[in-house]
């Protein structure tokens, strides 16, 4: 038996804790228990028919078998033949302190990393590479959502819906923009002017700010090229992509895999609770920017368009009161300040409270203006 391993320890049988004193005669092939004063075979398996127990610093690894029966070592630092790496690395990090103390340093810095550079540069590729059924599933989805829970039907009268849809119609047209990728929806909304697009290339647009604008349509028009922006660079697809990413990451790390389901199922009400990148407004800054131009217009009215927005809010948030309001008396206290906790889907609104200030982007809008206005004379 020259070519065997002899190892000592104790046998204990599956249906009780009593435990004899045994070896395990290890070969190539199979492993076999005998008990130590009769050498009685207590039990026997091919290698890849039993387990091992976790290996755990100072702890004997056991040699456990399909009926449950197992054979304890009496050497706690022995370390079976076909133990698999990955336990014995385990092993080793837990017996290394200052190992496990690098690694809980280099975890922040490695979430911080994937959460910043690596997952929205991956979400950007994948989100610009879904396929177009994704799209119409999550902006279905939304809509829903935004019907069930945060907007009521339109109260604007059909002949001003129609007005409003000519102009879009004749928008599109003039940009090439295929009709059938978008969708123009009319809202009531309780908290004020807004607009917003969905994923599918559905824009809704509330009553008041198609009221606020009824008499000026080119602002309107230039918030609508800015909700186009956003479906056109799938902005709302990358910021569902990078979340569920992010999601799935944690989850592989610290467990939970059975939430994997809940966090595709929860995208639709996702895309209700996110903002917008200060990149991801610009880039759709830029766009109404650019279609403006090629409407033979300026951007100028993106400018107007944010200044009335702007105004109206305050109005919202500060309607006139006595000389008693704190907030009235604040002149620091803005509509920044109050509009975070308010149950509201994201849009154009929530760009001017969130994002890059809403002075910053009017400076922008107007500084092209100039510029393509000194080109012209």
């Amino acid at each position: 038996m020259s070519d065997q391993q002899r190892i000592t320890g104790l046998y204990q049988a599956g249906n009780g804790s009593h435990t004899v004193k045994a070896d395990a005669w290890i070969t190539d092939q199979q492993v076999r228990i005998l008990q130590q004063d009769s050498s009685a075979l207590l039990a026997s398996a091919r290698h890849g028919d039993y387990q091992f127990s976790e290996a755990i610093a100072g702890l004997p690894v056991d040699l456990i078998f399909t009926d449950s029966s197992r054979f304890i070592p009496d050497d706690a630092s022995l370390r079976w033949k076909h133990l698999s790496k990955g336990q014995t690395l385990t092993e080793w990090l837990e017996s290394h302190w200052s190992t496990v103390l690098a690694a809980a340093l280099f975890l922040p810095l490695f979430l911080w990393l994937m959460v910043t550079e690596v997952i929205p540069a991956s979400s950007d590729f994948v989100a610009m590479n879904l396929p177009d059924v994704v799209g119409e599933e999550l902006g279905a989805q939304s809509l829903e959502i935004i019907d069930r829970v945060y907007m009521d039907p339109s109260e604007l009268d059909a002949r001003t819906q129609d007005d409003i849809r000519q102009r879009w119609h004749g928008i599109l047209q003039q940009l090439d923009i295929p009709p059938e990728r978008y969708s123009l929806q009319f809202r009531s909304w309780a908290l004020g002017a807004n607009a917003m697009a969905l994923p599918d290339g559905t824009v809704i647009v509330t009553d008041s700010i198609a009221r606020l604008m009824q008499h000026n349509p080119q602002q309107l028009d230039a918030v609508l090229l800015h909700e186009i922006g956003h479906v056109e660079h799938r902005h709302s697809l990358k910021i569902l992509t990078q979340s569920t990413i992010t999601s799935m990451l944690f989850v592989m790390m610290f467990g939970d895999v059975e939430g994997m389901g809940e966090i595709i199922l929860g995208a639709g009400s996702s895309l209700m609770q996110a903002s917008f990148s200060r990149d991801m407004e610009r880039d759709a800054d830029q766009f109404a920017f650019s279609e403006l131009q090629h409407l033979g217009r300026s951007p100028q009215d993106f400018a107007d368009a944010m200044r009335v927005l702007e105004a109206s809010h305050r109005e919202d948030i500060f309607p006139p009161t006595d000389s008693s309001d704190s907030s009235a008396d604040n002149p620091d206290e803005t509509c920044e300040d109050h509009c975070a906790g308010r149950n509201s889907p994201p849009g154009f609104f929530d760009y001017l409270s969130s994002h890059p200030a809403t002075e910053e982007r009017i400076q922008a809008a107007e500084a092209l203006a100039r510029k393509l206005d000194e080109q012209q004379h």
